[in-house]
């Protein structure tokens, strides 16, 4: 929204003519409405769920992930250093994030990881670049990132496609207040022959 401050004109008061009879300086003139049109547009705020479904765009979904992978990445680091996929600490990092079913497919991910060697794994966090918002409704949200693995491992992994799915947080979600966001993952899929799954967001 549009603002402007007034600013008001300073007066100078003068008691009188000085000995010399000299009159006093003029009073200072400023300009009287200062526009601020050119101020940059808010950062997209993830923490709220606009009411506006058209403003759930590429920016506000990017946010919205950058937050809940940063999250991640806090569970990662805590697997990555103590080897150990029962580590509470990290298992609550992720159900912070990920709805009940995912979550538990995500520590099953990490069993087999570890399971199968991790000397090549860094406590780094995934990046996924938003690259396409698919569907996006009331209760969920579909988009393809980019993901990008080499904070992750020391593997030379090439960016690969994934998808997310997305849904509002409930009440009884994150009750220790680790996910700053509004959203909670319930999909974080690839299909191995490359293609695109089917979208989550329909039938929802």
């Amino acid at each position: 929204m549009r603002r402007t401050l007034v600013l008001l004109s300073a007066l100078l008061l003068a008691g009188g003519c000085s000995n010399d009879g000299e009159q006093p300086p003029p009073a200072a003139t400023v300009p009287s409405e200062v526009t601020t049109s050119s101020m940059a547009p808010a950062s997209p705020d993830p923490a709220v769920i606009p009411d506006d479904l058209a403003e759930i765009d590429e920016d506000y979904v990017q946010a919205m992930v950058d937050e809940l992978f940063a999250v991640d990445a806090k569970a990662t680091e805590i697997f990555v250093t103590t080897r150990s996929p029962l580590d509470e600490r990290a298992i609550v990092y992720l159900e912070a994030i990920y709805t009940e079913e995912e979550a538990e497919q995500q520590i099953d991910a990490w069993f087999q990881t570890l399971a199968t060697g991790s000397d090549d794994l860094l406590p780094g966090a995934l990046v996924n670049d938003v690259t396409r918002v698919i569907a996006v409704a009331a209760d969920c949200v579909y988009v393809e990132v980019e993901v990008d693995y080499s904070e992750t491992t020391t593997r030379n992994e090439p960016t690969s496609s994934s998808y997310l799915g997305l849904t509002p947080k409930g009440p009884r979600d994150d009750p220790q207040g680790l996910n700053p966001t509004a959203w909670m993952l319930f999909m974080n899929a690839v299909n191995l022959d490359g293609s695109e799954p089917e979208n989550p967001c329909e039938g929802r």
